[in-house]
């Protein structure tokens, strides 16, 4: 389960900081998922720091669970 969401999180990381890049440089679409969700459309820079913040948590909690399972035996 950890490297689920150790992918998971990396998966999440990319796609907002390439897409806040992408967005902020005014790039062109690319295979960044934002740009292609239309209910994105006119918040994918918020959606892009959400997907950053989202995948920074899920980092730390699976840092924190591979700890706690460490510590126990």
């Amino acid at each position: 389960m950890k490297e689920i969401i150790s992918g998971l999180s990396l998966l999440l990381l990319i796609q907002g900081v390439g897409g806040l890049i992408n967005h902020l440089t005014n790039g062109a679409k690319s295979w960044f998922l934002v740009n292609y969700i239309d209910v994105f459309q006119g918040w994918e820079i918020i959606i892009d720091i959400l997907l950053i913040a989202i995948g920074g948590i899920l980092i730390l909690y699976s840092m924190k669970t591979s700890s706690s399972s460490s510590s126990g035996k």
